[in-house]
Protein backbone atom coordinates (compact mmCIF):
# COMPACT_ATOMS: atom_id res chain seq x y z
CA UNK A 1 0.00 0.00 0.00
CA UNK A 2 1.25 3.51 -0.20
CA UNK A 3 1.23 4.51 3.19
CA UNK A 4 2.90 1.14 3.85
CA UNK A 5 0.10 0.04 6.28
CA UNK A 6 -2.07 -3.39 6.00
CA UNK A 7 -6.00 -2.91 6.24
CA UNK A 8 -5.73 -4.94 9.72
CA UNK A 9 -3.79 -2.23 11.33
CA UNK A 10 -5.47 0.41 9.57
CA UNK A 11 -8.59 -1.31 10.92
CA UNK A 12 -7.58 -1.50 14.48
CA UNK A 13 -7.08 2.38 14.39
CA UNK A 14 -10.89 2.50 15.20
CA UNK A 15 -10.62 0.60 18.06
CA UNK A 16 -10.85 2.51 21.42
CA UNK A 17 -8.10 3.29 23.73
CA UNK A 18 -9.27 0.23 26.24
CA UNK A 19 -8.48 -2.42 23.25
CA UNK A 20 -5.03 -1.11 22.17
CA UNK A 21 -6.34 0.93 19.55
CA UNK A 22 -6.37 5.09 18.76
CA UNK A 23 -10.29 5.94 19.14
CA UNK A 24 -10.28 6.69 15.44
CA UNK A 25 -7.09 8.77 15.40
CA UNK A 26 -4.51 8.23 12.40
CA UNK A 27 -1.20 7.79 14.61
CA UNK A 28 0.91 10.79 14.19
CA UNK A 29 3.75 8.27 13.00
CA UNK A 30 1.57 7.58 10.34
CA UNK A 31 -0.03 11.06 9.15
CA UNK A 32 2.74 12.00 7.09
CA UNK A 33 3.13 9.01 4.54
CA UNK A 34 -0.85 9.17 4.77
CA UNK A 35 -0.80 13.18 3.30
CA UNK A 36 1.78 12.17 1.04
CA UNK A 37 0.24 9.33 -0.69
CA UNK A 38 -2.48 11.52 -1.03
CA UNK A 39 -0.89 13.93 -2.24
CA UNK A 40 0.57 11.78 -4.86
CA UNK A 41 -2.43 10.36 -5.82
CA UNK A 42 -4.41 13.50 -6.33
CA UNK A 43 -7.07 12.48 -3.05
CA UNK A 44 -8.45 15.33 -0.94
CA UNK A 45 -8.27 15.08 2.58
CA UNK A 46 -10.88 15.95 5.17
CA UNK A 47 -9.01 16.86 8.42
CA UNK A 48 -10.80 17.83 11.40
CA UNK A 49 -9.71 18.58 14.85
CA UNK A 50 -9.53 14.98 15.96
CA UNK A 51 -7.30 13.94 13.27
CA UNK A 52 -10.13 11.50 11.37
CA UNK A 53 -9.22 8.66 9.18
CA UNK A 54 -9.05 10.11 5.36
CA UNK A 55 -11.59 9.66 2.97
CA UNK A 56 -11.87 9.43 -0.49
CA UNK A 57 -14.27 12.04 -2.38
CA UNK A 58 -17.40 10.25 -3.20
CA UNK A 59 -17.61 8.53 -6.56
CA UNK A 60 -13.56 9.21 -6.83
CA UNK A 61 -12.65 6.84 -9.89
CA UNK A 62 -9.59 4.47 -9.38
CA UNK A 63 -7.04 5.77 -11.46
CA UNK A 64 -6.18 3.32 -14.88
CA UNK A 65 -2.79 2.48 -13.76
CA UNK A 66 -4.13 1.66 -10.23
CA UNK A 67 -6.69 -1.03 -11.50
CA UNK A 68 -4.04 -2.57 -13.76
CA UNK A 69 -1.40 -3.18 -11.32
CA UNK A 70 -4.40 -4.44 -9.01
CA UNK A 71 -5.89 -6.63 -11.67
CA UNK A 72 -2.48 -8.15 -12.58
CA UNK A 73 -1.43 -9.07 -9.00
CA UNK A 74 -4.61 -10.47 -8.34
CA UNK A 75 -4.81 -12.76 -11.41
CA UNK A 76 -2.42 -15.32 -9.72
CA UNK A 77 -4.94 -16.00 -6.68
CA UNK A 78 -7.75 -15.72 -8.98
CA UNK A 79 -6.05 -18.69 -10.99
CA UNK A 80 -5.07 -20.44 -7.95
CA UNK A 81 -8.82 -20.57 -6.47
CA UNK A 82 -10.36 -21.24 -9.10
CA UNK A 83 -12.42 -24.99 -8.65
CA UNK A 84 -10.87 -24.99 -4.93
CA UNK A 85 -13.82 -25.82 -1.61
CA UNK A 86 -13.66 -23.37 0.52
CA UNK A 87 -15.73 -23.44 4.06
CA UNK A 88 -16.73 -20.35 5.84
CA UNK A 89 -17.79 -19.92 8.90
CA UNK A 90 -20.04 -16.70 10.56
CA UNK A 91 -21.11 -15.88 13.63
CA UNK A 92 -24.92 -14.11 14.29
CA UNK A 93 -23.30 -10.99 14.69
CA UNK A 94 -22.38 -11.14 11.65
CA UNK A 95 -25.61 -11.44 10.12
CA UNK A 96 -27.16 -8.44 12.01
CA UNK A 97 -24.34 -6.08 11.18
CA UNK A 98 -24.43 -3.29 8.60
CA UNK A 99 -21.61 -4.78 6.98
CA UNK A 100 -23.52 -7.81 6.05
CA UNK A 101 -24.38 -7.34 3.07
CA UNK A 102 -21.08 -6.24 1.87
CA UNK A 103 -20.02 -10.19 3.12
CA UNK A 104 -22.91 -11.70 1.18
CA UNK A 105 -21.48 -9.65 -2.00
CA UNK A 106 -18.41 -10.67 -1.36
CA UNK A 107 -18.90 -14.67 -1.02
CA UNK A 108 -21.16 -13.93 -4.10
CA UNK A 109 -18.13 -12.84 -5.82
CA UNK A 110 -16.07 -15.51 -4.75
CA UNK A 111 -18.29 -17.93 -6.36
CA UNK A 112 -18.47 -16.14 -9.09
CA UNK A 113 -15.25 -17.05 -9.79
CA UNK A 114 -15.82 -20.45 -9.52
CA UNK A 115 -14.62 -21.36 -6.10
CA UNK A 116 -17.22 -24.27 -4.72
CA UNK A 117 -18.75 -22.83 -1.27
CA UNK A 118 -20.00 -24.20 1.59
CA UNK A 119 -21.50 -21.86 4.05
CA UNK A 120 -22.22 -22.53 8.13
CA UNK A 121 -23.99 -20.03 9.93
CA UNK A 122 -24.48 -19.10 13.80
CA UNK A 123 -27.28 -17.90 15.82
CA UNK A 124 -25.98 -17.00 19.14
CA UNK A 125 -27.41 -13.26 18.81
CA UNK A 126 -30.54 -14.37 17.23
CA UNK A 127 -31.31 -16.81 19.92
CA UNK A 128 -30.06 -14.82 22.49
CA UNK A 129 -32.60 -12.16 21.95
CA UNK A 130 -35.40 -14.40 22.03
CA UNK A 131 -34.46 -16.31 25.25
CA UNK A 132 -34.60 -12.85 26.53
CA UNK A 133 -37.84 -12.12 25.26
CA UNK A 134 -39.53 -14.73 26.80
CA UNK A 135 -37.19 -14.04 29.93
CA UNK A 136 -36.27 -17.29 29.98
CA UNK A 137 -32.33 -17.49 31.12
CA UNK A 138 -29.04 -18.48 28.91
CA UNK A 139 -26.82 -21.29 29.85
CA UNK A 140 -23.64 -21.34 28.74
CA UNK A 141 -20.73 -23.83 30.35
CA UNK A 142 -17.10 -23.43 27.92
CA UNK A 143 -18.73 -22.19 25.41
CA UNK A 144 -21.68 -24.55 24.93
CA UNK A 145 -24.77 -23.77 25.60
CA UNK A 146 -27.92 -25.88 27.42
CA UNK A 147 -30.26 -26.45 25.14
CA UNK A 148 -33.75 -26.91 26.96
CA UNK A 149 -36.80 -27.99 25.22
CA UNK A 150 -38.35 -23.89 25.19
CA UNK A 151 -34.87 -22.94 24.16
CA UNK A 152 -34.84 -25.43 21.32
CA UNK A 153 -37.93 -24.53 19.86
CA UNK A 154 -36.45 -20.75 19.99
CA UNK A 155 -33.25 -22.04 18.41
CA UNK A 156 -35.65 -23.25 15.53
CA UNK A 157 -37.09 -19.84 14.88
CA UNK A 158 -33.96 -18.44 14.70
CA UNK A 159 -32.39 -20.78 12.92
CA UNK A 160 -35.17 -20.33 10.38
CA UNK A 161 -35.13 -16.69 10.21
CA UNK A 162 -31.74 -16.24 9.85
CA UNK A 163 -31.53 -19.10 7.19
CA UNK A 164 -34.32 -17.19 5.24
CA UNK A 165 -32.65 -13.82 5.35
CA UNK A 166 -28.92 -14.98 4.55
CA UNK A 167 -30.94 -16.42 1.09
CA UNK A 168 -32.47 -13.53 0.61
CA UNK A 169 -29.25 -11.46 0.52
CA UNK A 170 -27.01 -13.78 -0.99
CA UNK A 171 -29.56 -14.04 -4.37
CA UNK A 172 -29.61 -10.74 -4.61
CA UNK A 173 -26.38 -10.10 -4.75
CA UNK A 174 -26.07 -13.74 -7.06
CA UNK A 175 -28.36 -12.15 -9.23
CA UNK A 176 -26.16 -8.63 -9.38
CA UNK A 177 -23.56 -11.07 -10.38
CA UNK A 178 -25.12 -13.49 -12.78
CA UNK A 179 -25.37 -13.13 -16.39
CA UNK A 180 -28.23 -12.88 -18.49
CA UNK A 181 -31.07 -15.86 -17.95
CA UNK A 182 -28.64 -17.81 -15.76
CA UNK A 183 -29.58 -18.89 -12.90
CA UNK A 184 -27.65 -19.68 -9.13
CA UNK A 185 -28.64 -21.89 -6.75
CA UNK A 186 -28.22 -21.82 -2.99
CA UNK A 187 -29.23 -25.64 -1.40
CA UNK A 188 -29.75 -26.40 1.98
CA UNK A 189 -30.69 -29.86 3.70
CA UNK A 190 -29.90 -32.96 6.22
CA UNK A 191 -26.05 -32.46 5.60
CA UNK A 192 -25.30 -33.29 8.93
CA UNK A 193 -26.21 -36.09 11.39
CA UNK A 194 -26.11 -34.91 15.17
CA UNK A 195 -25.54 -36.72 18.16
CA UNK A 196 -26.62 -35.76 21.79
CA UNK A 197 -23.63 -34.52 23.48
CA UNK A 198 -24.61 -35.47 26.98
CA UNK A 199 -23.71 -35.49 30.52
CA UNK A 200 -20.17 -33.01 30.82
CA UNK A 201 -18.51 -32.41 34.09
CA UNK A 202 -21.88 -33.06 35.93
CA UNK A 203 -23.57 -30.33 33.76
CA UNK A 204 -26.53 -31.80 31.00
CA UNK A 205 -27.02 -30.13 27.81
CA UNK A 206 -29.67 -31.84 26.92
CA UNK A 207 -30.58 -30.66 23.48
CA UNK A 208 -27.55 -29.72 22.65
CA UNK A 209 -25.53 -32.04 20.11
CA UNK A 210 -22.33 -33.18 18.04
CA UNK A 211 -21.70 -33.95 14.36
CA UNK A 212 -22.07 -37.90 14.67
CA UNK A 213 -21.66 -37.71 10.93
CA UNK A 214 -21.58 -35.35 7.77
CA UNK A 215 -23.11 -36.75 4.37
CA UNK A 216 -19.68 -35.91 2.35
CA UNK A 217 -21.39 -37.34 -0.76
CA UNK A 218 -24.24 -35.14 -1.13
CA UNK A 219 -22.02 -32.38 -0.11
CA UNK A 220 -19.76 -32.74 -3.13
CA UNK A 221 -22.51 -33.99 -5.44
CA UNK A 222 -24.65 -30.18 -4.61
CA UNK A 223 -21.33 -28.63 -4.96
CA UNK A 224 -20.44 -30.57 -8.60
CA UNK A 225 -23.94 -28.96 -9.54
CA UNK A 226 -22.71 -25.57 -9.09
CA UNK A 227 -24.71 -24.58 -5.69
CA UNK A 228 -23.46 -22.85 -2.86
CA UNK A 229 -24.28 -25.24 0.01
CA UNK A 230 -26.07 -23.12 3.30
CA UNK A 231 -25.91 -25.22 6.29
CA UNK A 232 -27.65 -23.47 9.69
CA UNK A 233 -26.65 -24.78 13.63
CA UNK A 234 -29.64 -27.38 13.61
CA UNK A 235 -28.69 -30.79 13.07
CA UNK A 236 -30.77 -34.02 13.10
CA UNK A 237 -30.06 -37.54 14.62
CA UNK A 238 -31.00 -40.86 12.88
CA UNK A 239 -34.28 -41.51 15.69
CA UNK A 240 -35.42 -37.66 13.92
CA UNK A 241 -34.74 -35.81 17.43
CA UNK A 242 -33.22 -32.01 16.82
CA UNK A 243 -30.31 -30.65 18.27
CA UNK A 244 -28.59 -27.46 18.67
CA UNK A 245 -24.69 -27.76 17.83
CA UNK A 246 -21.84 -25.18 17.77
CA UNK A 247 -21.15 -23.72 14.07
CA UNK A 248 -17.33 -23.86 14.38
CA UNK A 249 -17.82 -27.37 15.47
CA UNK A 250 -20.18 -27.91 12.05
CA UNK A 251 -17.87 -25.80 9.99
CA UNK A 252 -14.44 -27.47 10.79
CA UNK A 253 -15.94 -31.49 11.11
CA UNK A 254 -17.27 -30.73 6.92
CA UNK A 255 -13.72 -29.35 6.39
CA UNK A 256 -12.28 -31.81 7.71
CA UNK A 257 -14.70 -34.87 5.89
CA UNK A 258 -15.14 -33.61 2.12
CA UNK A 259 -10.90 -32.41 2.60
CA UNK A 260 -11.88 -28.60 2.13
CA UNK A 261 -8.98 -26.41 0.56
CA UNK A 262 -9.85 -24.13 3.27
CA UNK A 263 -11.59 -23.25 6.43
CA UNK A 264 -12.67 -20.00 7.18
CA UNK A 265 -13.86 -18.40 10.00
CA UNK A 266 -15.06 -15.08 10.23
CA UNK A 267 -14.21 -13.71 14.04
CA UNK A 268 -15.54 -10.52 15.75
CA UNK A 269 -11.99 -9.01 15.92
CA UNK A 270 -8.50 -8.95 14.95
CA UNK A 271 -8.22 -12.17 17.77
CA UNK A 272 -4.12 -13.10 17.43
CA UNK A 273 -1.88 -10.48 18.38
CA UNK A 274 1.70 -9.93 19.31
CA UNK A 275 2.86 -8.19 22.39
CA UNK A 276 2.63 -5.31 20.51
CA UNK A 277 -0.63 -5.73 19.44
CA UNK A 278 1.16 -6.54 15.75
CA UNK A 279 -1.32 -9.28 14.08
CA UNK A 280 -0.12 -12.48 13.78
CA UNK A 281 0.32 -13.52 9.62
CA UNK A 282 0.36 -16.68 9.95
CA UNK A 283 1.31 -19.45 12.48
CA UNK A 284 1.85 -23.35 12.25
CA UNK A 285 0.02 -25.92 13.96
CA UNK A 286 2.17 -26.20 16.38
CA UNK A 287 3.03 -22.32 17.18
CA UNK A 288 -0.85 -22.08 17.52
CA UNK A 289 -1.21 -24.72 19.97
CA UNK A 290 1.66 -22.92 22.14
CA UNK A 291 -0.02 -19.50 21.92
CA UNK A 292 -3.21 -21.34 23.45
CA UNK A 293 -1.88 -22.97 26.06
CA UNK A 294 -0.38 -19.80 27.43
CA UNK A 295 -3.61 -18.39 27.16
CA UNK A 296 -4.93 -17.39 30.64
CA UNK A 297 -8.37 -16.48 29.26
CA UNK A 298 -10.05 -19.96 27.99
CA UNK A 299 -14.05 -18.23 28.11
CA UNK A 300 -12.91 -15.70 25.41
CA UNK A 301 -14.04 -16.17 21.55
CA UNK A 302 -10.28 -16.05 20.66
CA UNK A 303 -9.37 -19.12 22.43
CA UNK A 304 -12.73 -21.35 20.60
CA UNK A 305 -11.60 -19.89 17.14
CA UNK A 306 -8.01 -20.80 17.70
CA UNK A 307 -9.00 -24.05 19.43
CA UNK A 308 -11.12 -24.76 15.97
CA UNK A 309 -8.23 -24.14 13.67
CA UNK A 310 -5.70 -26.05 15.22
CA UNK A 311 -8.32 -29.22 15.36
CA UNK A 312 -8.88 -28.87 11.84
CA UNK A 313 -5.27 -28.50 10.53
CA UNK A 314 -4.76 -31.72 12.91
CA UNK A 315 -7.32 -33.43 10.91
CA UNK A 316 -5.95 -33.03 8.14
CA UNK A 317 -7.43 -29.16 6.86
CA UNK A 318 -4.27 -27.57 4.82
CA UNK A 319 -4.95 -23.88 5.34
CA UNK A 320 -7.13 -22.40 7.97
CA UNK A 321 -7.95 -18.70 8.05
CA UNK A 322 -8.57 -16.38 10.81
CA UNK A 323 -10.31 -13.09 9.42
CA UNK A 324 -11.83 -10.30 11.21
CA UNK A 325 -15.25 -9.77 9.52
CA UNK A 326 -15.52 -6.49 10.84
CA UNK A 327 -12.58 -5.34 8.06
CA UNK A 328 -14.76 -4.13 5.13
CA UNK A 329 -13.56 -6.53 2.56
CA UNK A 330 -11.29 -8.33 4.79
CA UNK A 331 -11.73 -11.62 3.16
CA UNK A 332 -11.41 -10.17 -0.39
CA UNK A 333 -7.97 -9.36 1.06
CA UNK A 334 -7.09 -12.08 2.84
CA UNK A 335 -7.52 -14.40 -0.06
CA UNK A 336 -6.70 -12.05 -3.55
CA UNK A 337 -3.15 -10.00 -1.50
CA UNK A 338 0.26 -10.87 -0.72
CA UNK A 339 -0.34 -9.53 2.61
CA UNK A 340 -3.88 -10.66 3.61
CA UNK A 341 -5.95 -9.25 6.34
CA UNK A 342 -6.17 -12.27 8.93
CA UNK A 343 -3.97 -15.22 10.28
CA UNK A 344 -3.33 -18.12 8.70
CA UNK A 345 -2.45 -21.51 10.86
CA UNK A 346 -0.57 -24.61 9.04
CA UNK A 347 0.61 -27.82 9.90
CA UNK A 348 3.66 -27.14 7.84
CA UNK A 349 5.09 -23.21 7.95
CA UNK A 350 4.81 -22.71 4.58
CA UNK A 351 1.56 -23.73 2.23
CA UNK A 352 3.23 -25.52 -0.47
CA UNK A 353 7.61 -25.81 -0.23
CA UNK A 354 8.56 -28.79 -2.61
CA UNK A 355 10.76 -29.27 -5.17
CA UNK A 356 10.76 -27.30 -8.53
CA UNK A 357 8.52 -28.33 -11.94
CA UNK A 358 9.16 -27.35 -15.21
CA UNK A 359 5.74 -25.72 -14.77
CA UNK A 360 7.74 -22.80 -11.86
CA UNK A 361 9.72 -22.04 -14.88
CA UNK A 362 8.11 -18.66 -15.55
CA UNK A 363 7.27 -17.87 -11.95
CA UNK A 364 11.28 -18.60 -11.03
CA UNK A 365 12.61 -15.97 -13.94
CA UNK A 366 10.04 -13.68 -12.46
CA UNK A 367 11.34 -13.59 -9.32
CA UNK A 368 15.16 -13.57 -9.77
CA UNK A 369 15.31 -11.01 -12.48
CA UNK A 370 15.41 -8.30 -10.64
CA UNK A 371 17.80 -9.53 -8.34
CA UNK A 372 19.85 -10.54 -11.15
CA UNK A 373 19.52 -6.72 -12.28
CA UNK A 374 20.86 -5.19 -9.10
CA UNK A 375 23.67 -7.75 -8.56
CA UNK A 376 22.73 -9.61 -6.19
CA UNK A 377 22.36 -12.44 -8.77
CA UNK A 378 24.47 -13.68 -10.96
CA UNK A 379 22.57 -13.51 -14.31
CA UNK A 380 21.49 -17.68 -15.17
CA UNK A 381 19.51 -17.63 -18.95
CA UNK A 382 16.22 -18.85 -19.52
CA UNK A 383 17.35 -21.58 -21.13
CA UNK A 384 19.69 -22.88 -18.38
CA UNK A 385 16.99 -22.72 -15.58
CA UNK A 386 14.79 -24.94 -17.68
CA UNK A 387 17.32 -27.50 -18.29
CA UNK A 388 18.47 -27.28 -14.12
CA UNK A 389 14.69 -26.95 -12.96
CA UNK A 390 15.20 -30.59 -10.83
CA UNK A 391 17.55 -28.73 -9.14
CA UNK A 392 15.66 -25.61 -7.24
CA UNK A 393 13.07 -25.81 -4.72
CA UNK A 394 10.58 -23.35 -4.64
CA UNK A 395 7.77 -22.26 -1.78
CA UNK A 396 4.82 -21.68 -3.44
CA UNK A 397 1.66 -19.19 -2.01
CA UNK A 398 -1.50 -19.51 -4.16
CA UNK A 399 0.21 -19.50 -7.52
CA UNK A 400 2.96 -17.35 -6.48
CA UNK A 401 6.78 -18.61 -6.05
CA UNK A 402 7.69 -16.45 -3.19
CA UNK A 403 11.43 -18.59 -2.65
CA UNK A 404 13.47 -20.60 -4.43
CA UNK A 405 17.03 -22.07 -4.42
CA UNK A 406 18.88 -24.79 -6.29
CA UNK A 407 21.64 -27.27 -5.62
CA UNK A 408 24.46 -27.95 -8.08
CA UNK A 409 26.29 -30.83 -6.61
CA UNK A 410 29.97 -32.18 -6.92
CA UNK A 411 29.82 -36.01 -5.72
CA UNK A 412 33.68 -36.22 -6.17
CA UNK A 413 34.18 -33.50 -3.68
CA UNK A 414 31.39 -34.29 -1.64
CA UNK A 415 30.64 -30.91 -1.92
CA UNK A 416 27.34 -28.70 -3.03
CA UNK A 417 26.63 -25.44 -4.11
CA UNK A 418 23.84 -23.37 -3.07
CA UNK A 419 22.78 -21.39 -5.28
CA UNK A 420 19.97 -18.49 -7.08
CA UNK A 421 18.40 -18.19 -3.06
CA UNK A 422 15.66 -15.51 -3.86
CA UNK A 423 12.90 -14.64 -1.46
CA UNK A 424 9.91 -12.45 -2.82
CA UNK A 425 9.88 -8.77 -1.53
CA UNK A 426 6.72 -8.60 0.05
CA UNK A 427 7.41 -12.38 1.99
CA UNK A 428 10.47 -11.83 3.97
CA UNK A 429 9.55 -11.39 7.01
CA UNK A 430 7.95 -15.20 6.81
CA UNK A 431 11.61 -17.12 7.51
CA UNK A 432 11.04 -18.47 3.96
CA UNK A 433 14.36 -18.55 3.02
CA UNK A 434 15.88 -20.35 6.39
CA UNK A 435 13.13 -22.79 5.67
CA UNK A 436 14.25 -23.63 2.12
CA UNK A 437 17.79 -23.73 3.26
CA UNK A 438 17.02 -26.76 5.46
CA UNK A 439 15.08 -28.36 2.84
CA UNK A 440 18.55 -28.38 0.58
CA UNK A 441 20.57 -28.87 3.56
CA UNK A 442 18.64 -32.32 3.72
CA UNK A 443 18.66 -33.26 0.18
CA UNK A 444 22.63 -32.69 -0.08
CA UNK A 445 23.08 -34.98 3.08
CA UNK A 446 21.02 -37.80 1.88
CA UNK A 447 23.22 -37.59 -1.32
CA UNK A 448 26.20 -37.76 0.56
CA UNK A 449 27.38 -34.62 0.79
CA UNK A 450 29.06 -33.18 3.79
CA UNK A 451 29.55 -29.68 2.59
CA UNK A 452 27.90 -26.50 0.95
CA UNK A 453 29.45 -23.37 -0.16
CA UNK A 454 27.50 -20.42 -1.71
CA UNK A 455 29.44 -17.85 -3.90
CA UNK A 456 27.71 -14.05 -2.22
CA UNK A 457 28.16 -10.61 -3.31
CA UNK A 458 25.87 -8.44 -0.51
CA UNK A 459 24.34 -11.51 2.03
CA UNK A 460 27.04 -12.63 3.48
CA UNK A 461 25.64 -11.21 6.91
CA UNK A 462 22.64 -13.85 6.38
CA UNK A 463 24.23 -16.89 5.64
CA UNK A 464 27.21 -16.06 8.38
CA UNK A 465 24.08 -15.96 10.58
CA UNK A 466 23.22 -19.48 8.72
CA UNK A 467 26.27 -21.44 9.92
CA UNK A 468 28.38 -20.35 6.47
CA UNK A 469 32.02 -19.56 7.27
CA UNK A 470 34.47 -17.31 5.41
CA UNK A 471 36.58 -19.87 2.98
CA UNK A 472 39.02 -19.01 -0.20
CA UNK A 473 39.03 -19.78 -4.06
CA UNK A 474 40.72 -23.27 -3.39
CA UNK A 475 38.43 -24.84 -0.84
CA UNK A 476 36.09 -25.16 -4.10
CA UNK A 477 35.83 -28.10 -6.45
CA UNK A 478 38.34 -27.76 -9.03
CA UNK A 479 35.13 -27.28 -11.48
CA UNK A 480 34.02 -24.40 -10.06
CA UNK A 481 37.43 -22.98 -9.53
CA UNK A 482 37.40 -23.13 -13.60
CA UNK A 483 34.20 -21.28 -14.11
CA UNK A 484 34.35 -18.65 -11.24
CA UNK A 485 33.43 -15.08 -12.25
CA UNK A 486 36.27 -12.82 -11.63
CA UNK A 487 34.29 -9.95 -12.44
CA UNK A 488 31.87 -10.14 -9.60
CA UNK A 489 34.73 -11.30 -7.18
CA UNK A 490 31.83 -13.24 -4.84
CA UNK A 491 32.92 -14.11 -1.46
CA UNK A 492 33.44 -17.49 -0.90
CA UNK A 493 31.70 -18.97 2.05
CA UNK A 494 31.02 -22.75 3.19
CA UNK A 495 29.45 -24.97 5.66
CA UNK A 496 29.82 -28.08 7.07
CA UNK A 497 26.53 -30.35 7.25
CA UNK A 498 27.59 -33.28 8.11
Amino acid sequence: MAINKDPATIYRWTYPKSKHGTDGRVPSSAMKSIIDAANELNISLEQGKHNPLPRFGKGEPIAPHQFINWFRNTAPYIHAHRGKTFVINFSGDAIDDTLFSTLMEDIALLHSLGIRLILVHGIRTQLEKKLHEHQHPSRVFQHLRVTDKLTLELAKEAAGTTHTNIEAKLSTRLANLASSGSTINIASGNFIVAKPLGIINGVDYQFTGAVRRVNNETISKTLNAGQIVLISPLAYSPAGEVFNLRSEEIATEIATEIKADKLIIMTERAEILTKKNKLIRQLTTEQAQALLTSSDNQLDDAYLHLQEAIRASQLGVKRIHLIDRNINGGLQLELFTRQGSGTLISIQPFEDARPATINDLHGIIELIRPLEEKGLLAYRPSEAIEMDINKFHVIEQDGLITTCAALYEYPDELMGELACVAVHPDYRTGERGEYLLSMIENKARSHGLTHLFVLTTQSSHWFAEKGFSPATLNDLPAEKRLRYNQTRRSMVMIKKIA
